[in-house]
Order: C-alpha cells, then sequence, then structure tokens
C-alpha cells in the first residue's frame, strides 16, 4: 500500500524521466527458460556481480523497513504483487494477471479485487506459494504488535478470502482509488509455514529477516554485517532466468572508499554512486554510467513537535531562506535540479503553489521570524527569544559525502538568516531503524531531517505521509504534522476515482502542504549507476521498485 511516499503507475507517463534513462532494454514476457535450453540461453548464463552500495540494510522485510538498499536486495529474493518496469508501466509478478474492470478482477463498486496467483511459484525450500501465504501477509500487516512502515489500504481490507490454492479476494470496506497498483508492491509476500508461529511483538527479531527464505529469482546464501550480502540463483524461479550465478552486494559507508574500490576493480558496479564518480570516469574501463532521473526528492523533514518549529512561521522562513540554486549547483554540478513539491513538475498532479510559496526570499523570511518573535538583540548574528537562541539540530546519513557537503551549505544559508544550524548525523542504519530498534526518523528524535524520498505519480501515497492517523509508529508522518482538514482531504483523494475530482482534492492538499511547510522540498535526484560494460539487461528504474527489479534478466555478456 502507500507507503513512504512510493510509486504507482498512472496513465501520464513523465516522458522528461524516460527520456533520460538508457540501457532500457526489457526481455519480452514471452521469452521462458525451457528444457533442454537453446543458444542464447546458454550465452546468458553465469557469471558474479559484485554491486558496491552504502547504505546496508537494517532487516530484509520491507512491510517494517523500507530503506532502498532493503527494496535493493528484497527484490531478489522476494516475489511481489506487481512492479513497474523502467517505463512506469506497472506489470504483474507473482500474479497472472493485475486486476481490471475489463476483466473481472475489480467489481463494479470498486469493492472487490481478486487475485489469480502463479502456479508455478515455490518457496525456495521447495514449498508452493499459495493463497494461504497471500492471506497471512495480510494478517502481518494488520497485526497489532506488529509496527509496520504503514497499514494505509490495508486497514480498509475487511476480509481476505481463499477460494482456492492460487485465488485471493480482497474484500474492501471502501473505496480506494490505486488499490491494484498498491495491493503487494511495496511489500513482499511472506511464507506462512516459516512465520505463523512468529506473529506478535518479537516478530521483527525473528532471525528470519536476517536470513530469509523467500520465492524471488535468488536465494539468500549469507550476510556478513558491516560487510556484505550474497544471493545465488534460484533454479527454480517461475519467470524469465536468473543468468547469474551469484550476486554480491558490498556495503561501504564512505563514498569516496567505494569509488576507490571501483577503481581497484574490488567491486564491479555502484548502486547510486556518489557524483564525485563523474570526474573518474575517463580514467575508469570496462564501465558504464547511467544518469537515472528517479522521482527521488531530496528534502528536509522539519519536526513539527519541536517547540521552536511547532510555529508555522519559522518553518515558512526556513523554506525561504533555501537557495536551492546553490545547491544544485556547488553540490550536484547543476544535474540535481531544484524541487518545490513532492510532486514531480511531470506529474499530472503537479501544482505550481509550492515554487510560489518556496521561492528564495531571505527578506521576506527574515520578516517572519521577527514577526514570529525571535530576533538578534544581542547583535551576535543568531536570533532569540526568551533567552534562547534560535539553534537547531540537522541530521542526515553519516558517510554520505554530498548530504554532508549540503548540509554546510544550509548552515550557511541559515546563518544568514539568524539561524544556528548544528549537524548531527548518524549512521543510516539508526536514523531509518524501525520505531521499535529506537529510528531517529520515526521516534521524532530530529529536528531537521535530510533524506530523500520517493515521491509517485499517483498522490494516494500522500495520506501515509501527512495524515494524523498516520504518525509513527502507525505510518510515515515522520513530521508529526497534525492538520484535520489535511487529513479529511488525504481521506477523501484515496478513495476518489475521478481524475478531474482527484485533482481539485490534491490542489487542495498541495496549497495546505506550502503553507503548513512540514517538508522543505530541496532537489529531484539524478541517480548515477555504474555497472560492467558487458552487463547486459540493466534497466535502471526511476520508481520505487528499484533496479533489481528485473536483475533475474541480467546477464555477462562473454
Amino acid at each position: 500500500m502507500p507507503k513512504c511516499r512510493r510509486a504507482c503507475v498512472f496513465a501520464v507517463v513523465m516522458s522528461v524521466i524516460i527520456a533520460f534513462v538508457s540501457g532500457c532494454g526489457e526481455v519480452s514476457e514471452g521469452e521462458r527458460k525451457k528444457s533442454g535450453a537453446g543458444k542464447e540461453l546458454v550465452e546468458k548464463q553465469g557469471g558474479r556481480l559484485i554491486i558496491g552500495m552504502q547504505q546496508e540494510p537494517e532487516i530484509l522485510n520491507e512491510a517494517v523497513n523500507s530503506m532502498v538498499s532493503v527494496v535493493y536486495v528484497c527484490n531478489l529474493i522476494f516475489s511481489k504483487f506487481v512492479k513497474h518496469n523502467q517505463k512506469m508501466e506497472l506489470i504483474p509478478d507473482l500474479i497472472t494477471e493485475i486486476p481490471t474492470l475489463q476483466n473481472g478482477g475489480i467489481s463494479e463498486n470498486f469493492l472487490v479485487y481478486t487475485y489469480h496467483l502463479r502456479k508455478d511459484a515455490r518457496w525456495h525450500d521447495g514449498v508452493p506459494v499459495t493463497s494461504a501465504d497471500v492471506k497471512f501477509t495480510w494478517e502481518v500487516m494488520m497485526h497489532p504488535a506488529i509496527n509496520v512502515e504503514t497499514r494505509q489500504g490495508w486497514d480498509i481490507v475487511d476480509r481476505v478470502d481463499t477460494p482456492d490454492s492460487f485465488t485471493v479476494v480482497f474484500n474492501l470496506s471502501k473505496v480506494y482509488a490505486n488499490f491494484a497498483g498498491d495491493c503487494f508492491y511495496d511489500e513482499s509476500v511472506l511464507p506462512r509455514h516459516l512465520l505463523e508461529d512468529k506473529l506478535g511483538p518479537d516478530f521483527q527479531s525473528d532471525p528470519f529477516h536476517r536470513s530469509p527464505v523467500g520465492s524471488g529469482p535468488f536465494i539468500f546464501q549469507e550476510w556478513v554485517p558491516g560487510s556484505h550480502i550474497v544471493v545465488k540463483a534460484n533454479p527454480a524461479y517461475y519467470g524469465t532466468g536468473p543468468y547469474l550465478d551469484e550476486i554480491v552486494v558490498q556495503f561501504v559507508p564512505s563514498g569516496n572508499a567505494l569509488l576507490m574500490q571501483l577503481e581497484a576493480g574490488s567491486v564491479m558496479g555502484i548502486d547510486n554512486a556518489p557524483q564525485e564518480l563523474l570526474s573518474l570516469a575517463r580514467r575508469l574501463k570496462g564501465v558504464k554510467i547511467y544518469r537515472n532521473p528517479a522521482l527521488f526528492n531530496e528534502h528536509i523533514d522539519l519536526n513539527c513537535e519541536n517547540p521552536i518549529l511547532q510555529d508555522g512561521r519559522v518553518r515558512r522562513a526556513l523554506a525561504m531562506a533555501v537557495d536551492r540554486d546553490e545547491l544544485s549547483r556547488k553540490i550536484y554540478d547543476g544535474v540535481w535540479v531544484p524541487a518545490w513539491g513532492d510532486e514531480h513538475p511531470d506529474s499530472p498532479y503537479y501544482s505550481p503553489v509550492g515554487r510560489e510559496k518556496y521561492a528564495f526570499d531571505p527578506q521576506k523570511a527574515a520578516k517572519l521570524l521577527s514577526e514570529s518573535g525571535w530576533i538578534d538583540r544581542d547583535g551576535d548574528g543568531i536570533r532569540e527569544k526568551d533567552g534562547k537562541n534560535l539553534t537547531l539540530r540537522i541530521s542526515s546519513t553519516a558517510g554520505r559525502l554530498n548530504r554532508e557537503r549540503t548540509e554546510v551549505v544550509l548552515k550557511e544559508q541559515f546563518r544568514r538568516l539568524g539561524v544556528e544550524l548544528v549537524i548531527k548525523n548518524y549512521h543510516p542504519s539508526v536514523l531509518y531503524a524501525s520505531y521499535d530498534e529506537g529510528g531517529i526518523l520515526k521516534n521524532g528524535k530530529f529536528d531537521l531531517a535530510l533524506y530523500a524520498f520517493l515521491t509517485p505519480p499517483d498522490p494516494s501515497t500522500k495520506e501515509g505521509s501527512y495524515s494524523i492517523d498516520f504518525i509513527p509508529p502507525t505510518g510515515q508522518n515522520n513530521s508529526r504534522l497534525r492538520n484535520r482538514k489535511l487529513t479529511e482531504l488525504l481521506a477523501q483523494g484515496s478513495r476518489t476515482v475521478e481524475f478531474s475530482r482527484r485533482k481539485e482534492i490534491y490542489d487542495q492538499v498541495q496549497a495546505i502542504l506550502a503553507e503548513e511547510v512540514p517538508i522543505i522540498p530541496l532537489l529531484w535526484v539524478t541517480q548515477l549507476d555504474v555497472m560492467p560494460e558487458k552487463l547486459r539487461g540493466y534497466a535502471p528504474n526511476p520508481t520505487q521498485s528499484g533496479d533489481t527489479w528485473n536483475a533475474a534478466q541480467w546477464w555477462m555478456d562473454r
């Protein structure tokens, strides 16, 4: 369901994004493994790929932790109902077809959704994947003792019927416009036979989540904390491939160290490489660099429960004090472009209100702070109120050089406004940890938090991000914004099917967000991936399906 501001397909495809995605060849759906594989399959078979990345997963379960690195690895091991291809088209995975009104999968009143599972899917221990596993996973999502990322969408399911082993029927209590695109899109289906006796408060600490059994193209082999995860080919996989024998995901927190390992050949490729990669491009041999304009929005979360930030005038002032063009130029050489809201400019739901409200205007920002009582009375350059300095902490992922540089630029920009910014960064596994594990974001242990989320073309996921009903631990409203009118509009938008009416609703949503400022959008991310020149089938994906969405179809050219 709509989790961490994630993506679902919509009729309007973001043409600008697609135009930049390179190397996106996709194996046709008709290509299948056959007994006595032909020459083409033999030529594709084999090989070991070592991929470097900076962030290590906390656990391998997307339902309770949606870090990008978690999704990246889980895509290799688990199966979902649907995913997006590199063109942002919704395609089936574990199901035979996506339910629609036309094929009878969706009822006329949009309250009953029928799914048919593939009959050739097996868990890695050989047990068939059945409708019982699907129903069980829904029970995991709704278990009161399990702090999942969000229950948005799942909480309107009245019941799940399993008329046979390969048919699942979801009965909804109310219309949810994007149910077919969200049902088991963010979460993987889990094995009932291995986890049904683990439900409860200790669910996510169970060893399964660090040594999982899935039904995807690769089988989990080992996880050495602080070092790497290894998966190997699943010979019984139901889909095309896998062709590679083994994939190693190597974790190197330092961007510079990761680039050094690429030059030395210790890693063969990097997912989401540091920007400094471009300066090395001429020296690197045998690799291909992909520029992948993704739907990631680099932004700042503002903790609305913070005594200083409870005042909306302060939040608006901070938004106006940010010079996005300077950030783009100094940190990303202009490759990343300014963001004014959490809807991509090419989205059919885009509204210009954010740009109007957030335009760089230090004079207006200063006036707002003065009106709210923050004035530099002692002439030291920092504003005070009631004897306290206007000091805020900003937190991000330690070791991400460009984010650390961004914090330094922001510190100077805010200093000009009379705001003191103190930098306090955390390891990604701490910043993004779940509520139960004491995560900084989930537990509200921050003033300002700098990170990226993946924003969807369909705005129904905003409910999980800004609604009162989805403040952690029950959702992903990490800013802890409490606006009843916004909550009502978000719920209404999720239930509305007709586009023009939805657009009206979400225009109102954007206007409220621009006034409330729970987040400060900064830049739209252009992700740099570098992979071996000999790697075929690699298709960078701008959506949250991630770059491993089709890893089963990767192969090394000999």
